[in-house]
């Protein structure tokens, strides 16, 4: 073979490796596009792991946790709440677990989320 043909090659294949990166990047920054326009819109943002798709409640900078309100929480996360009020958050996390299915880790941290914004 040619130098030449070799060179020409291992271009290509390098322009199909950072094809594939961009295509890549392309979408992470259209979900980030997203979740900004989620917080702009005082919706809250959900963070989402590769592995799960668990929403963590957030509320939004124009309300303190403080001041939201029973009704905007389904009914799970109003019986968490209750639950971790008891003092029973590990039966809480037990709890969150079963109902959506989560690993330990996501179940964790959506009740911490919930503690701290209940609190």
């Amino acid at each position: 073979m040619e130098i030449n043909t070799i060179f020409l090659i291992v271009l290509l294949l390098l322009i199909v490796i950072l094809l594939t990166r961009v295509i890549s990047l392309q979408s992470q920054l259209n979900e980030l596009k997203r979740d900004v326009e989620r917080i702009e819109n005082g919706a809250g943002i959900t963070q989402r792991s590769p592995r799960s798709s668990v929403d963590y409640p957030v509320s939004s900078s124009t309300q303190s946790s403080s001041s939201r309100h029973p009704s905007e929480l389904s009914e799970l996360d109003q019986e968490l709440i209750l639950m971790i009020q008891q003092g029973n958050k590990i039966k809480a996390i037990k709890k969150l677990r079963e109902a959506r299915n989560l690993s330990l880790k996501d179940a964790k941290d959506y009740v911490d989320t919930l503690e701290r914004t209940s609190s």
